[in-house]
Parts: structure tokens; C-alpha cells; sequence
């Protein structure tokens, strides 16, 4: 989600105000900088955009894995190689997550970064009202994402928490009677029971001699 629809469309963003900020004749106080920092968000959003694509190429299920090998279910060593393949493939697959949410971070902290620069006015203060409020709301932002970053999203707790104190309700077996359909459960047992008698019956007439088949 965020290598598809995010990083893709926040990148655009960064491109535009690029080349509007590079060919526009009113250009903002700090135009040089905001330049700067709106590039490298397209670099690293694109980035992003790159790392998921590739994290996507190595996210096969085991299930998926076993349906292009079906040989693996009789042959113990095809097994083997679809067991040691999906663990290779999903250390890859966290490998390139891992790079894509660094540039993704990055990527928005500099986002934002050119956002502020933006909308710094030329005058000295008092500023207008509106970039100042606009200033202080960039200035917020860039405070949450710099603890998101740094801190792993563990403090403070208030603001990105990281652990629920919420518990289930009490239900009988974990609510088994919901989630799954038992109906025919009674029904499968009796068969089972049926089909088990019938091979002792089977059993039976076969250890008798032929000659006594007619009697029995």
C-alpha cells in the first residue's frame, strides 16, 4: 500500500512543485532549499516505490509454493528445496521492506521539510497569520514523523502507541461455534463409525473358509 499508492503519489507531488519552483518567477524565500529537500523526497519516495515492487516478487505463499510443485507432497528432497526457497524469499522479502520503509520515512520527513521551507514568507515578523499557523502545523508534523523515526514509534506512548490493553470477551471455546461450521460434525463421526464396522465385517469374511461362506 504504501510502495503502490503513497510513495507513488507523494513522489509526483515533489516533482511538480520541483519544476513549478525551477520555472515559476514568484519563487519563495527559501526556494533553493525547498528544491533541495523536494528532490531527494522524489528520489526516495521512488525508491520506496522500487523496493516494494521487488519486497512483492519474493511474497509467494507456501500454499502457491506447493501448487507450482505439487512432486514436493511424494518426493522428501523437491521438498526440501521449496522449504529452503520460501525461507530464503521471505528474509529478502523483509530485507526489501525494510529498505523501503527507510526511504519511505525519509522520503516524507523531507516532504514535509519542503512543505515548511515553502511557506516561509519573505517579510520578517510579524508574519501573516496564515503562514505562521501553516509553519507551526509543518513544524508539528515534522516533530510526530522525527519521533515515529528515532524513537520506533515508542515514545511517547500517548501519541504512537505500541501495545493495547484491550481484551476478548469471554466465550465458550474461544468462540469455535462461530467462526467455524460444526453441523455436519455428528454426521462425519457416524459415518466414520460406519465405515469402520463395515471393514471388520470385511475382515471377518475374510479369514473364513471358503467353504463356510455360504453358511455365514
Amino acid at each position: 500500500m504504501v510502495g503502490g499508492i503513497a510513495a507513488p503519489l507523494l513522489a509526483g507531488f515533489s516533482l511538480t512543485t520541483v519544476a513549478q519552483l525551477v520555472i515559476g518567477r514568484d519563487r519563495p524565500w527559501l526556494a533553493g532549499y525547498a528544491i533541495a529537500l523536494f528532490a531527494l523526497a522524489a528520489a526516495l519516495l521512488l525508491n520506496t516505490l522500487q523496493f516494494s515492487a521487488t519486497a512483492l516478487s519474493y511474497a509467494a505463499t507456501p500454499s502457491e509454493r506447493l501448487d507450482y510443485n505439487p512432486e514436493a507432497a511424494s518426493d522428501a528432497a523437491i521438498l526440501r528445496v521449496v522449504r529452503r526457497r520460501q525461507w530464503e524469499e521471505m528474509d529478502l522479502r523483509s530485507l526489501y521492506m525494510r529498505r523501503a520503509r527507510f526511504c519511505y520515512n525519509f522520503g516524507l520527513f523531507a516532504f514535509l521539510g519542503g512543505l515548511g521551507l515553502v511557506i516561509v514568507p519573505h517579510r520578517s515578523w510579524p508574519w501573516p497569520i496564515g503562514r505562521l499557523v501553516g509553519v507551526i502545523i509543518v513544524g508539528l508534523s515534522l516533530l510526530v514523523e522525527a519521533l515515529w523515526i528515532f524513537s520506533g514509534a515508542k515514545w511517547p506512548r500517548w501519541l504512537l502507541p505500541s501495545t493495547s490493553a484491550a481484551q476478548p470477551p469471554n466465550m465458550p471455546d474461544e468462540g469455535a461455534d462461530y467462526l467455524f461450521d460444526n453441523s455436519g460434525h455428528e454426521e462425519i463421526v457416524d459415518n466414520l463409525r460406519r465405515c469402520v464396522e463395515l471393514l471388520e465385517k470385511m475382515t471377518v469374511r475374510h479369514r473364513v473358509p471358503w467353504w463356510k461362506v455360504g453358511r455365514q
